[in-house]
This record gives C-alpha cells, structure tokens and sequence, in this order.
C-alpha cells in the first residue's frame, strides 16, 4: 500500500477519448458485447460468427481467431488481433486506446489488459491511457495483468 494525495473527486473531469464511435455505436457494442461475447450460453457461438461481428464494429481481425466464451472487450474500435490469436475464457481486453495482439498469440484465462488508468498521485485524479502490444508467437499466461504501456516482444511468455 502507499499513502496517496487527498483526492477531491468531485471536481473529477470526464475524459475524452480520441477515436470513439458516437454514443449509439458505444451503446449498441455494450449490449452485443453482454449478450454475444460475456455470456456462458451465448458466448458458445463460433469463433468465427464473433470475429465478423468484431469486424463490423472496427477491429481488425486476422484469420482463424479463436474466441471463447465470457470475454469481455471494451473497445473493438481500438483492437487489432493477428492470424491465429486465442482468447481463453474470461479474458478481459479493457481498452481505451489501442490493443495490438500479433499473430498466433495466446491470452489464456481470466488474464487483464487494461490500457487506461488514473494517477492516484495527482490530488485531480487525472485519466491516461497508453497502447498494449504483443509479438507474435507471444504468449500470456493465466491471471496476468498487461498494464498501459506495455509492449510484450514476440514469442516471450507472460508468467509474472
């Protein structure tokens, strides 16, 4: 733990983020993602049925992605994934700005990537966000966490 400045959130500023869609299309993910991509009984449908529905909300989707049930992605607008990328269950793709996974990556289950955060050290409490890069080859194993910034060389393992 650390002692952090006293934080006034009420005086908190909504950030902007460069390169969002209109409210509808944000609107219209939202509840896509819940039903298509989150659920456990939806979530079944084939990879390939959720990578052309990623695709119609502006990512970039390379061929024979595998997509399992309960992952969440936040920003498909914002996301790139290779040839042959997995996404084991659970994976969260908590995305601001742009999430670039190269081909034949592998996400395994429950692991967090995040690109936006806030600085607890500044009293105003300000929003940033930095891109995430994966190689190709890479890959991240179970429980990890990818924070703004990170860039994952090619065909190196996440294990910490």
């Amino acid at each position: 733990m650390k002692i952090i400045a006293e934080l006034d959130l009420a005086r908190f500023e909504r950030p902007s983020i460069p390169g969002n869609p209109p409210f509808a299309v944000r609107a219209a993910w939202y509840v896509v993602n819940a039903i298509l991509f989150r659920s456990s009984l939806f979530g079944l449908a084939p990879s390939r049925a959720k990578a052309h529905i990623l695709r119609l909300f502006g990512a970039r989707v390379g061929r024979g992605v595998v997509i399992k049930p309960r992952v969440d992605i936040k920003s498909p607008w914002f996301l790139t994934l290779g040839d042959h990328v997995w996404l084991g269950e659970r994976v969260w793709i908590d995305n601001h700005t742009e999430v670039t996974l190269g081909s034949n990556v592998c996400v395994s289950q429950g692991a967090y990537i995040f690109t936006g955060n806030h600085d607890w050290s500044n009293p105003a409490f300000p929003f940033f966000c930095k891109p995430v890069t994966v190689g190709d080859g890479a890959w991240v194993t179970a429980f990890q966490r990818l924070g703004p910034g990170t860039a994952i060389p090619a065909h190196m393992a996440v294990v910490e």
